[in-house]
């Protein structure tokens, strides 16, 4: 566990806390009201983690869907492999709603167009229906 400092402690410390995150291999995280905002940890540990996150992404799960997050260093990307779809966002929680989004609308085309679907597409769709009743059933 890293050492925790207030916002103004760190403001006051703000040379020692980077010397010692870029010299000691410190680590700090800056609270406000007792409420974590940043943690401070060394520049190549974070490209370290950049790296790690572009190249091999971390495994979740969005609404019963795995899927894969990747980090460039920028922009967060969700995607998932059972239906080839993808979300994008400053923020992993604005990735997270961007795939959500792409597949609200990929169901609902799905359905306007239930009766002409090819089958792989009609298995998409029996999957999405099966992941509605899942999180409908679980809200209960």
């Amino acid at each position: 566990m890293c050492p925790v400092v207030s916002v103004s402690d760190a403001r006051e410390k703000l040379s020692n806390v980077i010397n010692e995150v870029a010299y000691g291999r410190e680590r700090y995280t800056v609270e406000r009201r007792g409420q974590p905002l940043v943690t401070i940890i060394p520049a190549s540990e974070f490209n370290d983690l950049v790296t790690l996150l572009s190249e091999n992404g971390v495994r979740s799960e969005v609404q019963g869907i795995p899927v894969t997050i990747h980090f460039t260093g920028e922009r967060y990307f969700v995607s998932d492999d059972l239906f080839n779809l993808y979300g994008e966002g400053k923020t992993l929680e604005a990735a997270r709603q961007d795939y959500q989004i792409a597949l609200q609308e990929y169901h609902a085309d799905l359905e306007a167009h239930a009766d002409h679907l090819a089958p792989y597409l009609a298995e998409h769709l029996a999957r999405l229906r099966q992941l509605e009743l899942t999180a409908t059933t679980d809200s209960l």
